[in-house]
């Protein structure tokens, strides 16, 4: 039970108490940041109700796989953050991303290397999950994914680093928004979204935006000398 207790706490806080000792499975959800993942399967269920209301047979086999796909693509995505952000001197010992949860290099969980070969793995895992989407789907899906990849890399990764030009927060909408749950809609329904689905996307796409937002204001001074230029 304690461990589940550890994973529990890690799943709520993104973190876990120094008085408990450090299991496998609570390293790696800090690593990969599982505590936010909630957001991402939020985005798929809504693209999965959205099908099931609209589409005649809706393939739930798809849809589950797009679900899996997506949080695993925001694990390389918080990964590919962490190993940029640290690379590029932004995040530090003092700087808030290590004083609200642990970072998985600063803090001692993971090596450059490894945490490198983590973000390989997931990605290659997101192709091959995207491979049988494309053999159900066709070769539409891959623009949601190609889109989805090119923001998530380039939100920190150089040379266009879209959070230091204030646009971070604009490719977190669509990402989160009519990415993620046009792209499950898509492979869901068998079709594209029709209007209405899009425009179901904008509601959560500005919850997520939201808290985004709220997560850069307690640092939007620091983030400027940083060279940061958060939408706040």
């Amino acid at each position: 039970m304690s461990l589940i207790a550890n994973w529990k706490e890690v799943l709520d806080t993104a973190n876990l108490s120094a008085d408990k000792r450090m299991d496998a499975v609570s390293r790696w959800l800090i690593i990969i940041r599982a505590a936010v993942f909630s957001m991402t399967a939020t985005s798929g269920l809504i693209g999965g109700l959205l099908a099931a209301a609209v589409a005649t047979h809706p393939d739930w086999l798809n849809f589950g796989l797009a679900v899996l796909g997506l949080i695993i693509a925001h694990a390389a995505n918080n990964m590919t953050n962490d190993y940029f952000d640290l690379e590029g001197g932004v995040d530090t010992d003092e700087y808030a991303r290590a004083l609200y949860a642990p970072h998985p290099i600063l803090g001692g969980l993971i090596s450059k290397r490894g945490l490198l070969g983590a973000i390989l793995a997931a990605n290659l895992i997101d192709a091959a999950i995207m491979g049988v989407l494309i053999l159900r789907t066709g070769w539409t899906v891959l623009i949601f994914a190609l889109l989805g990849l090119f923001i998530s890399v380039f939100y920190v990764a150089p040379p266009i680093k879209l959070k230091h030009h204030g646009l971070g927060e604009p490719g977190v909408f669509i990402v989160w928004g009519p990415l993620m749950i046009g792209g499950t809609y898509f492979v869901t329904a068998g079709e594209m979204p029709p209007p209405g689905v899009w425009l179901a996307c904008i509601p959560y796409a500005l919850v997520v935006t939201t808290v985004l937002i709220g997560k850069h204001i307690d640092k939007r001074e620091v983030d400027q000398v940083k060279g940061i230029r958060t939408l706040p």
